[in-house]
């Protein structure tokens, strides 16, 4: 046809309209008027580096953060973050009393103030955040704690906007150096914190508990030196009313590097009777993991993240799942020991 003509002249007129001159990869025309290119230096091959081997301790590999990227030590800062969590930078600003979440989607500027429904988690103390932007964005939550030496601090954010567990992270950090002793043992109490998020169903909550962690600083480089419990475990709604409680949470014997850094796993089991004259059994609830830090000279102090997974507990008879609904918690704490 006339139209397929002119697109075969057109075709023909180009190819050689790069033959007299050059075409770049680009399809662009150059001219012979332009001026010869100067050779580049042949570069030198880059050494391949070597993928960091993840920090195992207690049986459980550390979030990512400075072991991750380089060795911790007794006598620097620490700071860890969820490993593939999207919220990495996380800051707080004591003059605006507001936390600064980099990364988290829909989160609109990443700006969290106060929540203006319940500010504090009672007892811990720990302070609650929002993101407060009111249009186009999800509504996420975060938690923070700090010591009171101000020497550890936590903060844990998410939200229940999303159908699964959707996006969310946590970061806990030493600011400063810690002295191990090489004997002895101490008892550590604290508060906890956290949230729940459910996968199955769109939803959030907050829970607290009673920490205690007994810590064999004679034992540190064995796999006995750390056990702990969280009491009292209860959750609440958003507005800060009583849910119901969870069975206590079992630190399952951990252990502790040379730079005062904690991993373990984390279990909770409850009581089923038995039926048709069978005894009762015990059966797992939750299972998951836990991750601290040590701070202090002495060592008088410590931050960690737990994070476990389970039935939601309103469901199922008692925990046969129900309608499929599991349900993560994460949260961290602040011990202290005299």
């Amino acid at each position: 046809s006339g139209w397929g003509s002119v697109m075969r002249r057109s075709m023909t007129m180009l190819a050689a309209a790069c033959v007299l001159t050059a075409c770049d990869g680009e399809g662009t025309v150059i001219g012979f008027n332009q001026p010869p290119s100067t050779p580049t230096t042949p570069t030198t091959p880059t050494t391949p580096t070597t993928p960091t081997t993840p920090t195992t301790l207690g049986g459980v590999e550390l979030p990512s953060g400075e072991g991750s990227t380089g060795t911790t030590s007794a006598g620097a800062g620490v700071t860890r973050y969820k490993t593939d969590g999207e919220a990495r930078d996380i800051t707080y600003n004591a003059a605006t009393d507001t936390i600064s979440i980099d990364n988290l989607p829909f989160d609109a500027d990443g700006t969290y103030d106060r929540d203006d429904v319940l500010a504090t988690l009672v007892p811990s103390g720990f302070q609650v955040y929002e993101n407060n932007n009111t249009t186009e964005r999800r509504a996420y939550k975060a938690i923070r704690g700090v010591s009171v030496s101000g020497e550890t601090s936590f903060t844990v954010v998410g939200t229940g906007d999303y159908l699964g567990y959707g996006f969310g992270g946590f970061v806990y950090s030493r600011n400063g150096s810690v002295t191990l002793p090489t004997t002895g043992q101490a008892t550590y109490t604290g508060q906890y914190a956290g949230m729940r998020l459910y996968d199955g169903i769109d939803g959030q909550e907050y829970t607290t508990a009673d920490a205690t962690i007994e810590v064999d600083f004679e034992d540190f480089n064995a796999t006995d030196a750390v056990e702990g419990t969280l009491t009292n475990r209860q959750y609440f709604d958003l507005n800060g009313n009583l849910i119901g409680t969870l069975p206590t949470l079992i630190l399952i014997t951990g252990s502790i590097n040379t730079a005062g850094e904690i991993g373990g796993t984390a279990v909770s089991r409850v009581l089923v009777p038995g039926s048709g004259g069978a005894p009762d059994t015990f059966e797992q609830f939750e299972s998951g993991e836990y991750y601290a830090v040590l701070s202090g000279d002495p060592v008088d102090e410590m931050v960690g993240i737990i994070i476990v997974s389970g039935v939601d507990p309103r469901d199922g008879a008692p925990l046969s799942g129900g309608d499929g609904v599991t349900v993560q918690e994460t949260g961290g704490f602040i011990a202290t020991s005299p």
